[in-house]
């Protein structure tokens, strides 16, 4: 289920992932990227705060998408902050950074403890 969280900026997307992701989730989030870009961001900065969501719950076809999708808007993706409570999260933004060298100041992913969120809100805001 997805819920929204207060405090964005306009050219960011705050959201909290409780129990599962499914499709209707996927397709919310594409549709508040492509507000973003309509209302004439070039660059989008997402928060997700996962600290509560359970892959067992979620639907692999909408990860999928939403990877896909992602992949094919990457230019218009800046900041993401990934807000959870698990190392394993940490390693793998770590990872991805290295990946699809993610270092620029106006694309990036970065990993916050949830006690964290208030610095993470702050840095997709800037």
């Amino acid at each position: 289920m997805l819920k929204m969280i207060d405090g964005a900026s306009d050219k960011a997307i705050t959201i909290e992932l409780i129990d599962g992701y499914m499709p209707e989730d996927e397709k919310k989030i594409e549709k508040l990227f492509e507000e973003k870009i309509a209302a004439g961001h070039k660059k989008v900065n997402l928060l997700v705060k996962i600290d509560k969501l359970n892959l067992s719950h979620s639907s692999w076809k909408a990860m999928w998408d939403d990877s896909m999708y992602a992949l094919k808007h990457v230019r218009n993706c800046g900041r993401i902050a990934l807000v959870g409570h698990s190392k394993t999260e940490e390693v793998l933004i770590k990872i991805d950074n290295m990946f699809f060298e993610n270092n620029k100041k106006d694309q990036a992913e970065k990993y916050f403890d949830i006690s964290d969120i208030d610095n993470a809100m702050g840095w997709i805001n800037e």
